[in-house]
């Protein structure tokens, strides 16, 4: 899978930050407006992943991930299975 890195969100951690600040966030504003008008889904998100790289650095992933359809004949054999369970089967104490 492609990272599709965030134009204009830059994710950090400055060393003297407390404790209870997780990482810092710093928005390049014009050129991350334009990103958000290119990636906004139909539901009028854009959804980003904060990552941690394998050197330990922190950055921004688009996440455009999508639920798949499930096809009618999926839905009927979860509705309807060919080999429904008998309660009777099923070990009780």
């Amino acid at each position: 899978m492609e990272n599709k890195f965030v134009d204009g969100l830059f994710v950090s951690r400055r060393e003297n930050a407390p404790d209870f600040v997780d990482m810092n966030l710093s928005f390049k504003s014009e050129q991350f407006i334009e990103y958000l008008k290119a990636n906004t889904n139909e539901k009028g998100y854009c959804n980003v992943d904060i990552l941690t790289s394998k050197e330990g650095k922190k950055y921004a992933k688009l996440n455009d991930w999508k639920p798949t359809e499930k096809s009618i004949d999926d839905i009927n054999e979860m509705v309807n299975p060919t080999n429904p369970i008998n309660i009777s089967d099923i070990p009780f104490n």
